[in-house]
């Protein structure tokens, strides 16, 4: 089958043609390291990797993945008129450190972040700082071809040379000049004219040698520069959050025509924002969660779990009480991956077949179009309520839970939220020996003989507190840890 995605270029949903066969390029837009990253980012780059995860698992393709790190030109006005102050200058000055200190601390603690959710990392995760002579040599480029002009205050895109602009966002450049001043620089020539490059005022510490004196380039021209660095003047996917399609990827998309004459990009693709509680996150609103913070609560899988039960294109509402209902979802999967290994049925019987195969299928057909991830977990539950019903009635051979742990397997390569550790690999991480618990439940079985029920429960609920949770079937009793 054919991977389905949504293309914001054309606003519907596009059969995947790589650039180059069985290889995947992508660029997502990375972090500004001035502060530690959040539940925001996490869901954002969350749902990017169970893109790469699936593309590479499930349709075999190679993977070439670059995300960037902002460190320089993002301004605390990122929207039209390039007005405010480079975020990073701004935080360091607050700090009393320098700015490429900021950035290498927060830099780390995203990586630590990221790491403990199990994020992959990208092939290369270049810094724009480091692309300055390549950016330069854009700019130049842009001025040459007219695409470009100077002020006083910097070098700036010129939206009129550009006919489509305003296209890729749904904009029209007159409702664009509304309420907008030259407040930044009066020499432009049109508000809605971006900068490309920047002229640093004397107290600007992250400054370079230019053309043009000294400056720093604007945080639009470093994603095109980085982008076509890396992966070449045609790649498959460009994404970033829904809040990146104006300014940044429109900008984008006019500065790529401008140097190239031509697009970069075959599909632009773009995560929806994270509410909490029914609110915008925020610190004003005193309700930002920095990823740190939530791991000393909760778990990793707990959250790649949420976010992967609503679709990457949909707002997502992060609650506690998500995170309670994930706990407990979790816990019930792994419970079955638990069941399912500890089959000995060996009869040659093939009541799970067509419900295994459907549900394969169904997977990856959701998956498939425009990664549908909560419909990709509705096949999955399917699966698990036919198959426990088979287990209560001695109905499914050990081949046939070896079909389903493999698939479930290649499942969480994609998600990585289960656990496929078996009973005596948990022993370890339990206080209750294995052996201790096998003499219980045959003490149990004793007492339920002698119809005994309430004795025979209470070892039912001991067992339970210590984390053991028992699964009754016609034949015998399996157990699994929590």
């Amino acid at each position: 089958m054919t991977i389905k995605l949504y293309n914001t270029l054309t606003r519907k949903k596009e059969a995947f043609k790589p650039v180059e066969k069985g290889l995947l390029k992508i660029y997502v837009c990375g972090v500004t390291v001035y502060d530690d990253v959040h539940l925001g980012h996490a869901m954002s780059y969350i749902y990017y990797d169970f893109l790469i995860n699936y593309f590479k698992i499930f349709h075999n393709y190679q993977i070439f993945y670059v995300r960037n790190i902002t460190d320089v030109g993002h301004l605390t006005d990122d929207g039209l008129g390039d007005s405010g102050e480079d975020k990073m200058t701004k935080r360091a000055r607050e700090r009393k450190i320098h700015p490429m200190e900021l950035a290498y601390k927060y830099s780390h603690r995203m990586w630590k972040a990221f790491d403990d959710l199990k994020i992959s990392r990208p092939n290369i995760e270049p810094q724009a700082s480091a692309h300055v002579p390549e950016i330069i040599e854009w700019v130049k480029k842009l001025l040459e071809n007219g695409f470009a002009y100077e002020t006083k205050n910097g070098i700036y895109f010129d939206v009129s040379k550009y006919s489509e602009y305003g296209s890729f966002s749904n904009r029209k450049i007159e409702d664009l000049l509304k309420d907008t001043r030259f407040k930044n620089d009066e020499e432009k020539k049109n508000p809605a004219d971006f900068a490309v490059w920047i002229k640093a005022k004397s107290e600007h510490i992250l400054k370079w040698n230019s053309p043009w004196g000294l400056g720093y380039p604007g945080w639009h021209m470093e994603c095109s520069v980085m982008g076509n660095k890396y992966l070449g003047d045609l790649f498959d996917i460009h994404g970033g959050g829904i809040e990146h399609v104006f300014p940044h990827h429109e900008n984008e998309i006019a500065q790529n025509f401008g140097c190239l004459n031509h697009k970069m990009v075959n599909y632009w693709v773009h995560t929806a924002m994270l509410s909490i509680d029914g609110k915008k996150m925020g610190k004003s609103l005193g309700n930002f969660i920095t990823i740190e913070e939530f791991l000393k609560k909760n778990t990793a899988e707990e959250l790649r779990y949420v976010f992967s039960t609503g679709h990457y294109r949909k707002p997502q509402n992060y609650t506690e009480q998500s995170i309670i209902d994930a706990k407990k979802t979790l816990q019930n999967l792994n419970n079955y991956i638990r069941r399912l290994q500890e089959i000995k049925q060996e009869k040659e019987m093939f009541y799970a077949k067509e419900i295994i195969e459907t549900s394969i299928f169904n997977f990856e057909k959701a998956m498939d179009d425009d990664l549908n991830t909560p419909n990709a977990w509705a096949q999955i539950f399917f699966l698990v309520k036919e198959t426990n019903k088979l287990m209560d009635q001695e109905k499914l051979t050990r081949e046939e839970a070896s079909q389903i742990l493999e698939f479930l397997k290649k499942v969480n390569l994609v998600f990585k939220v289960l656990n496929f550790e078996s009973n005596s690999e948990n022993k370890v991480k339990n206080k209750m020996p294995v052996e201790e618990i096998e003499k219980l439940i045959l003490k149990r079985q004793e007492l339920r003989d002698s119809k005994k029920w309430e004795e025979a429960d209470i070892i039912r609920i001991n067992l339970k507190k210590k984390g053991v949770i028992l699964f009754d079937s016609k034949e015998k009793t399996t157990w699994a840890f929590e």
